[in-house]
């Protein structure tokens, strides 16, 4: 590690203390810098110190480690928070992670896996301080089906790599995945290559992923969906870990759904583009996905959360206008309602972005949504983002709060 790490320890247990605090020191660059028996106190040494590391015992009340936990993370949204405890519920551990918790030490401490954990932190902390080349990871979600994600998710990857960056797909919408298929490919491995792999490492990655002939790099689901039976959280991030370390930019199709997998492409993401369409069915599903969003924390960063209007046409019964009124939050792109063009592509396995010229509205939209999230550096900044509608007297409120 290239950079010393700060740690403060909280916990009950002197013995534990003891142990945990010999077990950080041994490691290269890291440092002890403070600990406390008392939560309360413990947090806030913490205000004071700002360490890299807050490792606290997850002891009853839980309620009232996590919603420390919680609190501290949303104030010092940098900091990894490690999790002392012998409650392996799933319940537990899903609300933990929702605090925002990064790992959890079990008892007898396993110190490969606090190595591991801690150079994940270093790794992080040194990207975050500029420590080369800056990474993306932008997830394109709906909780409801048939809102284009998978095509916008092919395009704006396909978008990015025509600026010369080395970028990779991931397919982990394990139900109906077809991002090879929109890029016309065949895939020989996949996901369920990795994920039946001894051990998931950079080399079981690497050797699952098929290269477009664009130079995109995609991780493809299996034409056999029981292949990936079984697919859990901890191989979902490992899988990120990796490729986040060897791609500029990683762009993710997720699965429909808030669960294990889900929410550690969350809590893995640089933004989420949240898609909508203009039809009441598809602003309600968004509404929701932004509650749940709330309740994790997410909104409370800047451009965590970006919400995509996908189909919009002037005809629209709803407008990128009453989409904001209602959801709360800014419309951060548009893409046009092109269906000719996107059927075509679709039916085909022929991506609108994958030539020099995007094709039809939605195309065009598509790449200007990329230069959007990641200007061109050549254009000194010159790639302006969208301007938000103009607020108008009279808006229709689609549906009321609540």
């Amino acid at each position: 590690m290239s950079n010393g790490l700060s740690v403060v320890l909280v916990h009950r247990s002197e013995r534990e203390r003891a142990g945990l605090k010999a077990a950080f020191e041994a490691l290269p660059n890291v440092q002890v810098a403070g600990e406390r028996s008392d939560l309360r106190a413990g947090i806030a040494l913490a205000h004071q110190v700002r360490p890299a590391i807050l490792v606290l015992e997850l002891a009853a009340p839980v309620d009232d480690t996590l919603a420390a936990a919680g609190q501290y993370k949303l104030d010092h949204p940098d900091v990894a928070i490690f999790l002392c405890t012998d409650v392996f519920d799933p319940d537990t551990l899903l609300r933990a992670m929702r605090a925002g918790a990064t790992e959890v030490l079990r008892r007898p401490l396993d110190r490969g896996a606090l190595s591991t954990a801690v150079e994940r932190v270093s790794a992080l902390t040194a990207r975050k301080q500029g420590g080369g080349a800056r990474r993306h990871v932008f997830t394109v979600f709906s909780n409801k089906g048939g809102q284009g994600v998978s095509t916008i998710a092919t395009n704006l990857a396909l978008s990015l790599r025509g600026a010369g960056r080395e970028v990779a797909l991931v397919d982990f919408d394990y139900q109906s995945g077809d991002v090879a298929f929109l890029l016309g490919l065949s895939p020989r491995r996949s996901l369920g290559d990795v994920i039946a792999a001894p051990h998931i490492d950079s080399a079981s990655v690497q050797d699952a992923l098929t290269k477009h002939e664009s130079g995109l790099f995609v991780l493809a689901q299996p034409e056999q969906l029981d292949r990936v039976d079984g697919l859990t959280g901890p191989q979902v991030g490992t899988v990120l870990e990796i490729l986040g370390s060897t791609f500029e930019i990683v762009v993710i199709d997720a699965p429909h759904v808030f669960n294990e997998i889900s929410l550690e492409v969350f809590d893995r993401s640089s933004s989420v583009l949240l898609v909508a369409e203009p039809s009441v069915p598809s602003v309600r599903a968004a509404r929701r996905s932004l509650d749940l969003f709330q309740k994790l924390n997410y909104l409370a960063l800047p451009d965590r959360v970006r919400l995509l209007m996908n189909r919009r046409s002037d005809s629209s019964a709803i407008t990128a206008v009453q989409l904001e009124e209602t959801l709360g939050v800014p419309v951060f792109a548009t893409v046009s309602n092109d269906y000719a063009a996107v059927s075509q592509a679709i039916n085909m396995g022929r991506p609108l972005c994958g030539g020099s010229i995007p094709e039809g509205r939605a195309g065009r939209d598509l790449a200007a949504l990329a230069r959007q999230l990641v200007p061109v550096e050549s254009s000194n900044g010159a790639a302006a983002e969208a301007a938000a509608p103009a607020k108008r007297p009279g808006r229709m409120r689609l549906f009321g709060r609540g």
